[in-house]
């Protein structure tokens, strides 16, 4: 067995190595260029839109795409040598000189190619461009053949453009041109260029181009298929691994974070992030980035002038996933993009039970990324799984609310998490049930809840006068007073010396404050049987809702229901003062 640190050591190298298919082309386009001493053009991808092709080119062949707008997208990198770490790798090693044959990515195309796109030909431009298509291949019985779906668009699979300048002699020998009269000569539909009036090119030189890219064809349909299945293989692989995360018994901000894990590995990205994503804020509730590479920090993430077209346009019905590329002139996400230098991203969105939640967003660094259909279905697939998670993080804290309110009713007095005195929960359980709201996973798919804090009016005043011990009997009835005008597995907790803290799930700010008027009368005008007889006593409640796109957590909801609670005891005392998010600051 190999050491860990070599594996480790492999891995981070094989994150560099072209795919196989890449190395065909490349291979490919450098053999011709170097034989035919031509310039060569190789155009790839031709099924899809123009962004999505690309153009690999011999060294002095940009000076063909003169009529075509295109971007770089670089030099493939020398293919690290595994030698040293792994004498046995079976690694196919490209031949040195691959490293000058460039890749473009054409943003559009040009006019003579979507003729080509419509009725593929063996023709020659008028710059005197030899144009060999190659069509996509099919497997049947009798083995692979041309695909010559008639009038069907998109079995132009490949295309070779070749110059060669008038004066170049010819390299091959014609005493050999009956060796290529064999059947694997394969004429594309509507070829009738008549290979005499082609200038600068003989019967045999034309022959003989038309064979190579026929066994261009085979070879290159042969990796697609390939890689296909290998790439559907790891897609099984990963809709399995995610499938065991939701049924094991993870923490649901756990399970969220394999998941970011999952699919950036899966997909081979080098960041992948899930975000809320609302109207007032936007935030990461997990998210994963490659470590073999040093990524630049996710600045402005949270700025919801960048999302908000995403926002729009899934809310909208828009788009079922978008795919962007960075682009200081357009959109805020493509700025943003640009500035964290990012050369491409994918959103899918996330949505529970029919609500937008976020998305799902996959960032590369190193090379635009076009994502194949059935790789966009995968993260649509783990994107339903995300909301599952999502959604049973709320089934999950409802269950536990209800099973601490059992468990608290029939636990015994000296219980750490209850108060000895007025058998609520303490602090502690409060700090606790604080947390467990704020975890991301539920911070963000829980209904919205509500917090009430009450506080005895003078209550210094109180234990001054009468002492300590009719304070705490006080304190001790006034919990009995709450617990027997709250609901059933309603939790309250003794907050402070004489504060106490209620938490009202599934309740709206109109809702909560009507509890705390409830609460306030059963007070207001009751005195309080004490050893020293009767004793009149008046409180004041602050009462707050969650704002899941404002809140931060739920600490903030804490202090915004205690600055209600100091309006009302600025305004008089011995009332309920509520407090909406964003107002009061």
């Amino acid at each position: 067995m190999k050491p860990l640190k070599q594996l480790v050591s492999l891995e981070e190298r094989a994150i560099a190595l072209p795919s196989p298919t890449d190395l065909l082309l490349r291979r490919a386009v450098q053999a011709i260029a170097s034989y035919f001493q031509v310039e060569c053009l190789l155009w790839t991808a031709l099924e899809g839109e123009p962004g999505e092709s690309r153009v690999y080119g011999s060294p002095g062949a940009g000076a063909m795409l003169h009529d075509v707008e295109v971007q770089p997208t670089g030099v493939e990198p020398a293919v690290p040598n595994l030698a040293d770490s792994d004498a046995d790798s079976d690694i196919d090693q490209p031949a040195q000189d691959e490293g000058s044959i460039a890749c473009y990515m054409p943003s559009d195309f040009p006019a003579w190619l979507i003729d080509q796109l419509d009725a593929p030909r063996l023709t020659q431009l008028e710059t005197g461009d030899l144009i060999v298509p190659i069509l996509a291949q099919v497997f049947d019985v009798d083995g692979f053949t041309p695909e010559t779906y008639s009038g069907t668009r998109g079995n132009l699979q490949l295309l070779l453009q070749v110059r060669r300048s008038p004066q170049d002699s010819i390299l091959c020998d014609p005493a050999h041109a009956s060796d290529l009269s064999s059947p694997a000569v394969i004429a594309p539909p509507g070829d009738s260029a008549d290979v005499n009036q082609l200038e600068g090119w003989t019967a045999y030189d034309v022959s003989l181009l038309k064979r190579l890219a026929n066994e261009l064809g085979l070879t290159y349909s042969s990796l697609l298929w390939r890689e296909k299945f290998e790439r559907s293989q790891r897609q099984i692989a990963l809709m399995s691994r995610i499938a065991h995360l939701l049924n094991s018994g993870l923490e649901t901000d756990d399970i969220l974070q394999q998941i970011a894990a999952e699919l950036g590995q899966g997909l081979m990205g080098d960041r992948c992030l899930v975000m809320r994503l609302q109207a007032t804020g936007v935030a990461p509730v997990a998210r994963w980035e490659r470590s073999q590479v040093a990524l630049p920090a996710l600045e402005h993430l949270e700025r919801s002038e960048v999302w908000q077209p995403v926002i729009d346009t899934f809310l909208d019905g828009g788009a079922s996933y978008l795919t962007v590329r960075p682009d200081a002139t357009s959109s805020a996400l493509q700025h943003w993009l640009q500035h964290m230098g990012a050369t491409s991203a994918l959103l899918i969105p996330v949505l529970i039970q029919s609500d937008f939640f976020g998305a799902i967003c996959l960032l590369d660094y190193f090379k635009v990324r076009w994502y194949a259909l059935d790789e966009v279905q995968t993260v649509r697939q783990v994107a339903d799984h995300t909301a599952i998670a999502l959604a049973s993080a709320q089934h999950h804290h409802d269950s536990h609310r209800q099973t601490t309110a059992l468990r608290l009713q029939v636990m015994v007095p000296q219980t750490s998490l209850r108060d000895s005195l007025t058998q609520l929960l303490n602090a502690e359980a409060f700090d606790q049930e604080l947390q467990q709201l704020s975890r991301p996973a539920l911070w963000t798919v829980q209904p919205p809840f509500s917090l009430i804090i009450c506080d005895i009016d003078y209550f210094k005043l109180i234990n001054e006068t009468y002492g300590y011990s009719v304070g705490d009997q006080i304190l001790s009835q006034l919990a009995q007073r709450l617990r027997r005008q709250l609901r059933q597995g309603t939790l309250a907790y003794r907050y402070g010396g004489e504060e106490f803290a209620i938490i009202l799930p599934r309740t709206s700010l109109t809702a909560a404050l009507d509890v705390a008027e409830r609460l306030l009368n059963a007070i207001h005008g009751h005195p309080f049987d004490t050893s020293a007889g009767p004793v009149s006593v008046t409180v004041s409640f602050g009462v707050a809702q969650q704002d899941p796109r404002g809140d931060r957590n739920a600490r903030s909801v804490l202090q915004r229901a205690e600055k209600a609670l100091q309006d009302a005891k600025r305004q008089g005392r011995d009332c309920a003062k509520g407090l909406e998010f964003g107002l009061g600051a």
